[in-house]
């Protein structure tokens, strides 16, 4: 298993090592499966909506719609939008369009079904005094957050593009969401932190169980507990996180 995904109720996706994104059939006949050979590993996967899933492949600019069965729905051509030079992170907004973070102007997009662009920032080079553009963007119900890895930081914005604030984190060597709770975790030094919009500061975790620092993927769950893949291994893992007094 190369990386892990859980819908809103739980539904887990697994993006296998020979880059196919597989998950469950409730039939229990076989699993649903999604490969494009011409497009390869893909970047980013999006189970927020499991009747709209995006599949990116940023070096193509090209993001995959699938259904809850894995088929393919549509194709957006990032690059084929006039509104847009150099798409970089994405992903699903609450309300099922699109942010999209350009890293030519460094401006924070939201496409809509369409693809029009229908709320952007400024330059946030400028606004911010970023100086390189975010690796990821998480969407919860309220808030937006852009990742910069090179400052430890999140840029904390209303669903409507507005900033709010910044949050320092430590480092990370993963970073896992499944919305609200943003998971960093360096299991090399077995030690993780947590967050969740709209607090100021992150969580930090006591040592995190042994099987989680072996784990490809973990996402923190609901109720204190965590989910993992294992190397190789197919199916879920499970375990509880414990915060620091």
């Amino acid at each position: 298993m190369a990386d892990l995904y859980v819908d809103p109720v739980g539904k887990p996706y697994f993006l296998l090592e020979d880059d196919r994104l597989v998950t469950g059939n409730p039939l229990g006949v076989n699993t649903y499966s999604f490969y494009d050979s011409s497009l390869g590993s893909p970047d980013y996967v999006d189970v927020t909506n499991p009747f709209q899933i995006l599949v990116y492949y940023r070096e193509y600019g090209t993001a995959v719609v699938l259904d809850r069965t894995l088929s393919e729905l549509d194709r957006i051509d990032l690059f084929a939008n006039p509104n847009i030079q150099q798409p970089g992170a994405i992903a699903r907004s609450y309300d099922n369009g699109i942010w999209v973070f350009d890293n030519w102007d460094y401006r924070l997009l939201r496409l809509d079904d369409s693809g029009r662009i229908d709320q952007q920032t400024n330059n946030l080079r400028l606004q911010l005094g970023i100086a390189a553009p975010p690796s990821a963007i998480f969407v919860d119900r309220n808030a937006v957050i852009l990742h910069f890895p090179d400052k430890n930081r999140l840029a904390v914005f209303t669903n409507y593009g507005q900033f709010q604030y910044w949050v320092d984190t430590p480092p990370a060597e993963q970073l896992s969401w499944y919305a609200p709770r943003l998971l960093g975790t360096s299991t090399s030094h077995g030690e993780g932190w947590l967050w969740s919009p709209p607090a100021r500061k992150v969580r930090t975790l006591s040592r995190l169980p042994t099987a989680a620092r072996t784990a490809t993927r973990i996402l923190a769950g609901p109720g204190g507990e965590y989910l993992a893949v294992q190397p190789g291994v197919p199916g879920l893992s499970s375990g509880m996180l414990e915060e620091k007094n």
